[in-house]
């Protein structure tokens, strides 16, 4: 696929939120829209949450987590990937996950990833019009409990990437591509011998590479591994603290670092929460703190958090919505 000339706009946009987004961190991996890890509170605590997810992100993070959904839950999570660069570069996340007797937990996600606006140029530098480059990818999860304290959850994933349309491409071929994937989870739960952790794993993104033109010019998507430990140090009722540390490596590059994410949270009843995490991606030149906070009313979560991105470009706001009932 040849396309003309895009905007500077669409280059930049393009390029930055791909290597930016995930701190340079499976960069050159096709389908970006896999990477990006939902959910605030996950974020703002150092995008460690293998182990302790407790939502409808669960079907990202674990689908493990899902044999222990006792609720109906809705997430929605809406971020700006590169806000000082473009306004319409952005990434949506919703999440449903709901306990179903016999089974354990199942889930449902959509996640779309805009990469804005372009404008199309000819040769000689007339526009020919304009176009949106998009990803979006549907999934569905399952969660059981398949000995006692010890969980395993799968996550089946379609992805589907639009970067132009064929009226813009010299050969007239649509710069689309399309694959699938699977994640495989496990969880778990020492807390029944007195003892307050989870120790979770994550395989992600099991699949074909994605293609745009043939499959000698295809490229994988983010293979990976996640592990993670979470712990609660005390929980007086009123007063409680959650720790989690999380590990993950690339399955497609041998030679790239592991990624290692830790963070806290400690929350006052179901009203409010504090949250910091640190970062440290040695090949994605990230080695950041990451804080947020969360409050509840009723059955209404709101999370806030605020993570860094590759070294030049701002730290990015991210917000979510979580619904129980």
């Amino acid at each position: 696929m040849k396309v003309r000339i895009f905007s500077c706009a669409f280059v930049l946009a393009v390029l930055l939120a791909v290597v930016a987004v995930q701190a340079g961190a499976q960069a050159t991996s096709g389908a970006q829209s896999l990477n990006i890890t939902p959910g605030a509170r996950a974020d703002a605590m150092g995008r460690a949450n293998v182990a302790l997810s407790n939502d409808a992100t669960s079907n990202w993070w674990n689908p493990a987590a899902l044999a222990g959904v006792n609720q109906r839950v809705f997430s929605l999570m809406h971020t700006q990937l590169v806000p000082d660069l473009a306004s319409d570069v952005y990434y949506e996340y919703l999440g449903y996950a709901q306990h179903v007797e016999g089974w354990g937990g199942v889930g449902a996600s959509l996640i779309f990833l805009t990469y804005g606006k372009s404008v199309a140029t000819d040769e000689n530098g007339v526009e020919q019009g304009t176009f949106s480059s998009y990803e979006l990818s549907p999934s569905i999860s399952l969660g059981t409990e398949i000995a006692k304290g010890l969980s395993a959850g799968i996550t089946l994933k379609y992805v589907y990437v639009m970067l132009a349309p064929a009226q813009f491409t010299l050969d007239k071929q649509a710069g689309t591509g399309d694959t699938f994937a699977a994640d495989l989870g496990l969880l778990y739960d020492v807390s029944g011998l007195g003892i307050p952790v989870k120790i979770g794993a994550n395989v992600q993104n099991l699949g074909p590479n994605i293609s745009f033109i043939d499959q000698d010019q295809s490229d994988p998507i983010g293979r990976k591994l996640w592990l993670g430990v979470g712990i609660k140090p005390f929980d007086t009722g009123t007063f409680r603290l959650l720790w989690e540390t999380d590990m993950d490596k690339s399955l497609i590059y041998a030679n790239e670092k592991p990624i290692w994410n830790t963070g806290a949270e400690l929350s006052y009843g179901n009203y409010a929460a504090l949250r910091a995490g640190y970062i440290y991606d040695k090949d994605g030149e990230i080695r950041d703190p990451t804080f947020g906070f969360g409050i509840q009313v009723s059955t209404l979560s709101f999370d806030y958090a605020s993570v860094p991105q590759a070294r030049g470009l701002d730290r990015v706001s991210k917000f979510s919505l979580t619904y129980r009932f």
